[in-house]
């Protein structure tokens, strides 16, 4: 320059200190700024001083000598001052230090001023300025103050106080020491945080980004929420980034792509929208992508493609569109696809998919692939597990996929296949499960299926299946699930079926079958489900059942067997579902039928059974359903019911039963369906059932009942269906059913009632049945019944009704049957009623004085 050096005496004090990048005088008085400062293994070896200086003042670069703590400073011509620079943490003012400490920090958030930080940084900041850190000084050990900041950020920002292991978290230690899931390199910086299943709560704050030597960040398995946050693309030797199972939001940070070390991504299970970046091509050091159970959008980026060292590449239950990339038929190394659950992907698997050769696992259900051949896949030869279920793709099986020998696991159930399945498949000995369900297979199931002696499970349902079932079949030993059902097989059930011990679950029903069950079956000991109900079996059941201690299900009903009801059932002691309706057995109920405790539903409906209903039934206190209808029982039914109280359902019509409805049914909280319909009970309507809160469907008919509608019905307001029906039935209809304002069904036909009809009806807007066809109805037509915008049948014949038609039921554009014959309505047809449409009308006098209806 051209000033002189000697200003330099006067100018710059003999001792100073350099904070940050300011320099300070020993007096705390500013001097300037240091810029363009470079540095050497850690020390600061060159710098400017800029102003502001006084205007005589000059600045040059500072040049260290050899020694630690001389400085030079240079003048334009060659004049030298030497000066010592004071750097002992105890000899800086604590108003320096503590302005220098908050320096750090806001540079490592990113901020000017400490206004500007989020609650957890003012948190972590104080922190830093506490006695914890006081031992540290900013001048040496920068670097480590930053490291501690950042740490302390996360731990304020993820709700540290809560984790469920936080170690020495914020101590006086080392941070490298202070939890064994943080570790540091020999130089003291973080290369490790694995926080996974430790209850972190919050966001992931941004200053995670200046960990700059982090090459594992594993917080999985917590209930972080907010963005990823895009500092993360500047951790340049990253490797490891596992983020799944929390609550990220937000699009997948573009600037990934810069992180060229990293060999897994795993971001799973969150909340994660937005598309799949294509910068993530440029990271060919990726072995493995998961972005799967997240909520990411369009097409899956070619750019994939790119990626020749990934193995693992996993995009399941997300909403991706588009068609699969060919691109990805170039990942040679890859070993596992999942691109399963994205229902608005479409168009073939790509024929590229062929040269997948390492390719042990593919994963594509629950797709919308509509492929017509497959049979590329065929040349995927390391293929274990292949699943290409719930898509739409059609044609027969191609035989190519006998190539697979390796398969443990084929699905492709619920598609449209067609045609037979290929005899070539029983080359697939190491198959473990086979599902072919839900599709439009026909022919005979091939005898080959016998050489799957690893079968675990086969599952063929609802097919077009036809034929016998093969005999071998029992050869599968280690089969546990059979289902079969909904096809059109015919024949007996082969003997050789009960040579499966390790069957847990065997489902034949829906088809053809007839002959009687085998006795064989009850070999069968490790069984849980067992239904053979639509189908044409005769004969008895088999008391060899009853060895089946280990049944839930038992569903033999719609068949045609006989005889009577087994009493070794009773040893079933984990049954839960007896169905055995409509079917002809006979003879009376096993009373030892109540001491299968565990029982959850008991269906005996359409036989014909008579005797008494066991009391011994009410031991059944978990029981949940009970059907006894459209047999010849008789008796009485029994005052212990009301001790059922988990009871949801209780049908007992069609039949013989007497007596009175027992009181003690209104105990029966949970009931939801109560049918009581015999003619030969007798006696009033219990006014308890009106607390039956639950309630959706109550029907009582009989020759007998009397009194009236007890008013208790008004508090049943989740009741759907009301059907009273006695000709012996007398008093007024309760204004308290306008209050059933869920109701779709009110039928009070043939009974003694009388009185006006209430106009309260007229707020059931759901109603779609209104039969009130008794004898002594007199009054008006409620012209509020045109309110009932959803009515389809309107009866009220047979009544003493008088008046004139309300006009306004011509508002009623559901109705179909309007049934007005044999009352007293005087007047001519509304007009209104003439815009109706009937599907049959007929009127014997278009004046209407006596008898006009319609059907």
């Amino acid at each position: 320059g051209t000033q002189q050096p000697s200003v330099y005496p006067s100018t710059l004090p003999a001792a100073f200190s350099i904070l940050g990048s300011n320099l300070y005088s020993t007096d705390n008085n500013y001097i300037g700024s240091l810029e363009s400062t470079r540095n050497f293994n850690g020390v600061l070896v060159e710098a400017t001083l800029v102003g502001p200086p006084p205007p005589t003042a000059y600045a040059k670069p500072l040049v260290p000598f050899r020694e630690k703590h001389k400085w030079v400073l240079r003048g334009g011509f060659g004049a030298a001052i030497i000066v010592t620079v004071v750097v002992l943490a105890t000899t800086i003012p604590r108003a320096l230090r503590s302005r220098s400490m908050t320096l750090i920090a806001l540079q490592t958030s990113n901020q000017t001023s400490a206004k500007m930080l989020g609650v957890p940084q003012r948190t972590a900041l104080d922190w830093v300025l506490g006695p914890n850190n006081s031992h540290y000084d900013p001048t040496r050990d920068r670097n480590q103050i930053a490291q501690r900041y950042t740490l302390a950020t996360l731990y304020y920002s993820t709700g540290g106080g809560n984790w469920t292991q936080n170690g020495d978290m914020l101590s006086k230690d080392n941070e490298c020491n202070w939890h064994e899931s943080v570790n540091c390199s020999q130089d003291g910086l973080v290369t490790l945080i694995q926080l996974e299943n430790n209850n972190l709560q919050g966001s992931l704050p941004s200053e995670i980004g200046s960990l700059k030597q982090l090459q594992h960040l594993k917080i999985c398995q917590n209930n972080i929420s907010g963005a990823i946050v895009s500092e993360l693309g500047s951790i340049r030797n990253l490797l490891i980034l596992n983020l799944t199972n929390n609550r990220f939001a937000g699009e997948i940070p573009r600037n990934m792509g810069d992180l060229k070390r990293l060999a897994l991504l795993d971001l799973s299970y969150n909340n994660l929208a937005g598309g799949i970046p294509t910068e993530l091509g440029n990271l060919n050091a990726l072995a493995l992508i998961d972005v799967s159970y997240n909520k990411i959008i369009l097409n899956i980026p070619t750019e994939l493609g790119y990626l020749q060292n990934l193995t693992k590449l996993q995009l399941s239950n997300n909403k991706l569109t588009g068609r699969l990339p060919t691109e990805i038929g170039g990942l040679s190394k890859l070993t596992f696809l999942d691109i399963s659950s994205n229902i608005a992907l479409y168009g073939p698997i790509p024929v590229e998919f062929r040269f997948l050769r390492k390719l042990t696992v593919l994963d594509l259900h629950l797709n919308n692939l509509e492929s017509n051949d497959i049979s590329q896949l065929g040349d995927l030869k390391g293929l274990t597990y292949l699943h290409l279920g719930w898509n739409k793709i059609t044609d027969p099986i191609p035989s190519e996929l006998s190539h697979l020998t390796k398969l443990t696991d084929l699905y492709l159930n619920d598609n449209e296949f067609s045609g037979s399945i290929p005899t070539e498949l029983g080359r697939l000995t190491q198959l473990r499960n086979l599902h072919f369900w839900n599709n439009k297979i026909s022919g005979t199931i091939p005898t080959e299926f016998g050489n799957f002696r690893q079968l675990e499970a086969l599952d063929i349902n609802r097919n077009l299946f036809s034929g016998r079932v093969p005999s071998e079949l029992g050869n599968l030993k280690n089969l546990r699930t059979l289902h079969l059902q909904y096809n059109k097989l015919d024949g007996g059930i082969e003997t050789e079926i009960g040579g499966l011990i390790k069957l847990t679950k065997l489902q034949l029903q829906g088809n053809r079958l007839s002959g009687t069950i085998p006795t064989e079956l009850g070999k069968l000991r490790q069984i849980e489900l067992f239904k053979l109900f639509g189908n044409n079996l005769n004969g008895t059941i088999p008391s060899e059942l009853g060895r089946l201690s280990t049944l839930t299900d038992l569903s033999l009903n719609n068949n045609a067997l006989s005889g009577t009801i087994p009493k070794e059932i009773r040893k079933l002691s984990k049954l839960q579902y007896l169905w055995l309706y409509n079917n002809v057995f006979h003879g009376s109920i096993p009373n030892d039928l109540g001491r299968i405790t565990g029982l959850l539903e008991m269906v005996l409906s359409n036989n014909t059974l008579s005797g008494t209903i066991p009391s011994e039934l009410a031991n059944l206190n978990q029981l949940r359903t009970l059907s006894l209808e459209l047999n010849n029982l008789e008796g009485t039914i029994p005052s212990e019911f009301g001790g059922l109280t988990g009871l949801i359902s209780l049908t007992l019509q069609n039949n013989s039963l007497s007596g009175t409805i027992p009181i003690t049914l209104g105990n029966l909280s949970q009931l939801q369906i109560l049918s009581l319909n015999s003619p030969l009970l007798t006696g009033t309507i219990p006014s308890e059932l009106g607390l039956l809160s639950e309630l959706t469907e109550l029907k009582l008919l009989s020759e007998n009942f009397t009194g009236s509608i007890p008013s208790e019905f008004g508090n049943l307001t989740l009741l759907q269906s009301l059907w009273l029906n006695s000709p012996l039935l007398n008093g007024t209809i309760p204004s308290e059913l306008g209050s059933l304002t869920e109701l779709t069904e009110l039928k009070l036909q043939s009974n003694e009632l009388s009185g006006s009809i209430p106009s309260v009806l007229g707020d059931l807007r759901w109603l779609q049945s209104l039969w009130l066809s008794s004898r002594k109805l007199n009054g008006t037509i409620p012209s509020e019944l045109g309110r009932l915008a959803e009515l389809v049948e309107l009866k009220l014949q047979s009544n003493e009704l008088s008046g004139m038609i309300p006009n306004e039921l011509g508002n009623l554009t559901q109705l179909q049957y309007l049934l007005l014959n044999s009352t007293n309505l005087e007047g001519s047809i509304p007009s209104e009623l003439n815009g109706l449409t009937w599907p049959a009308a007929s009127n014997d006098d278009a004046s209407y004085t006596e008898s006009w209806y319609f059907v």
